[in-house]
């Protein structure tokens, strides 16, 4: 007899209940809950066997939080709806308070599963879960980042909660699983590899010398994965409800004997090709009018235009190159309810900014998208501080003499978020021609900065726990104030920021870049670099970007030989083979194409 089970995933839903974006006020189809119910009835209707399990983080984002005092939250009424059978815990679920979360688990109608996270040194979550379906019994363990000690330490949403070592907690439970399962899966709220050179924070550690898993589903750092880790399969499903993760596995019973014989695995992208479920729809739909009110209030007025500069160079952000008011602006907030007299921030967003006139909630959420981000003030010295800005300034590569570009270190794009800092109260120069690349450093006021001199540095905690880990090691860093301790939700820069406006600048805001920070960058004739530019915006040759697109790695340089960048020319009728460097190409070009 031949029986198979279909097992569907989410992960970091991140508010995305209902197809719309509240920060932007407008429809998103790219994913949701809502159309992820579609796929799963459709799912349910060609396998009876079918399992729905997420893999964590549904909270925190699109105005979630805003529903996290309620009786029952949107995020509950829509897992039940569509018979979600396991939910393991991601660390943004332990954002809220202990309080909370149990009550949303204790609403839930499946069963919530996290074997690595104690309480009074007790499992506070059940560390694993079977299902059987036809005779065929499957156990999912469920586990999440040991981070989260980091990511909340020293706040009261964590108090008295403790996440101890996956690997320790997963070779346990498969124990206790052993001869009681025919198939052991994973739901793991972690990334592939380990996080902030964390030892047992990735999958692949957590699988060295492992084999007992089928696969495992994870979460945590929104990137769309389907391969094998030997003979694990591993499927992420990315973020906000833009796919499901599929596993199908076929098992033989015979003569009282279950062996699995076959297993396939996809990706299901979930887009404006798939409708919502109206069901959903209707039960979410005051929760929604209550988050287009709130997306919708009034804050203050811009006086005046405050969107970044235009892009130089199509493709690169003139915010990640060049000093903009949007990012002064959260400064300003961080600085002030820090008390610090350094801020750094980093945001997310690379086309952010804001119109003149009406400044609305939604406005300052689609600038600074980290939902979580509160205010830490730490005391740090003028080293230390030092240290940072240097960390900061290899975010770009070196220069060399004939580049056309800024590129980027393409190791910082795989973190999480940006590791882009920005700076309040200082005046410096990154040269990227440099080993030492901040240059002229002083404070705003111009006065020196001593390696002994106490500062008060605000940032986010999140931000600082990965300075700890890659620069910061054995540095004296000392908390002394956290807004989201203080203040809760009301804490966060966010929130912040919309209270600034109002109580600080009473409603009425001018945002203007103070040009503290420049680049410098190795030489170049400025003739050859404008005609290199004008052919990157029109099209004919090409940034050399890394192969998963996240950034350009490599500058365009005048003096490297022509390749496969400058493929482009081709079709303006030039031989480009004719040519031994990129410069000789692009001013035959500019004279050929534009005359």
């Amino acid at each position: 007899m031949v029986v198979d089970i279909n097992i569907l995933a989410s992960s970091d839903v991140h508010g995305y209940y209902m197809p719309w974006d509240y920060s932007m006020d407008k429809p998103y189809e790219k994913g949701s809950l809502a159309q992820i119910s579609t796929e799963v009835e459709k799912q349910r209707g060609l396998y009876k066997n079918t399992i729905l399990i997420d893999a964590g983080d549904m909270f925190q984002g699109n105005c979630s939080e805003l529903f996290c005092e309620d009786d029952i939250h949107p995020a509950i009424v829509a897992m039940n709806e569509i018979g979600y059978d396991i939910w393991e815990m991601g660390n943004h679920e332990y954002g809220y308070g202990i309080k909370n979360l149990q009550r949303f688990i204790d609403e839930f109608n499946g069963e919530v599963i996290g074997g690595n996270v104690y309480k009074d040194n007790k499992r506070l979550h059940k560390p694993y879960c079977i299902i059987e379906k036809e005779g065929i019994k499957i156990g999912f363990i469920g586990l999440v980042t040991s981070l989260i000690n980091k990511f909340e330490k020293g706040t009261k949403a964590m108090s008295g909660i403790i996440a101890t070592d996956m690997k320790h907690e997963l070779e346990l439970i498969e124990k206790e699983l052993k001869d009681k399962v025919d198939c052991i899966i994973g739901v793991i709220h972690a990334g592939i590899d380990n996080e902030n050179n964390v030892a047992n924070t990735g999958i692949r550690d957590l699988l060295k010398n492992d084999d007992k898993l089928t696969a495992v589903f994870c979460g945590h750092f929104h990137d769309i994965q389907n391969f094998n880790i030997g003979n694990t399969t591993i499927l992420e499903p990315g973020k906000f409800g833009q796919a499901i993760a599929k596993l199908l596995l076929r098992f033989e019973k015979s003569d009282g004997n279950i062996k699995l014989v076959k297993k396939t695995s996809e990706i299901i992208p979930i887009d404006a090709s798939i409708k919502p479920d109206s069901e959903i729809i209707k039960k979410l739909n005051h929760f929604h009018e209550r988050a287009v009110s709130y997306s919708n209030e009034e804050i203050g007025i811009l006086i005046n235009d405050c969107m970044s500069e235009k892009s130089e160079i199509s493709k690169i952000p003139q915010m990640r190159v060049k000093q903009t008011g949007i990012t002064d602006f959260f400064l300003e907030v961080v600085r002030h309810y820090g008390n610090a007299d350094v801020a750094m921030i980093q945001l997310d967003n690379d086309n952010a900014g804001i119109n003149k006139g009406i400044i609305r909630r939604k406005d300052i959420n689609r600038n600074y998208t980290y939902v979580s981000g509160g205010i830490t003030s730490y005391q740090i010295t003028g080293k230390v501080l030092k240290k940072i800005l240097e960390y900061s300034a290899y975010f770009f590569n070196e220069s060399r003499v004939g580049d056309v570009n800024i590129s980027f270190n393409y190791e910082r794009q795989l973190y999480k978020y940006s590791s882009n800092y920005f700076f309040s109260n200082l005046i410096y120069d990154i040269d990227l021609t440099s080993e030492k690349r901040i240059k002229n450093l002083t404070y705003e006021n111009e006065s020196p900065i001593g390696d002994e001199d106490k500062i008060i540095f605000a940032t986010t905690k999140y931000t600082m726990d990965i300075l700890i880990a890659n620069v910061l090691s054995g540095e004296v860093v000392n908390k002394i104030y956290s807004s989201k301790d203080e203040l809760r939700e009301q804490g966060s820069i966010r929130n912040l920021s919309c209270r600034y406006i109002k109580e600080v600048l009473k409603g009425l805001v001018e945002i203007k870049p103070k040009n503290n920070w420049k680049i410098i960058t190795a030489p170049i004739e400025k003739n050859i670099r404008e005609i290199a530019i004008k052919l990157i915006n029109q099209g004919y040759i090409s940034l050399i970007n890394s192969e998963d697109g996240k950034c350009n790695i490599k500058s365009v340089n005048i003096y490297d030989k022509v390749d496969k960048f400058d493929k482009g020319l081709k079709k303006s009728g030039i031989d480009i083979s004719r040519f031994s460097t990129k410069g000789e190409l692009y001013r035959y070009a500019n004279s050929f194409i534009f005359g």
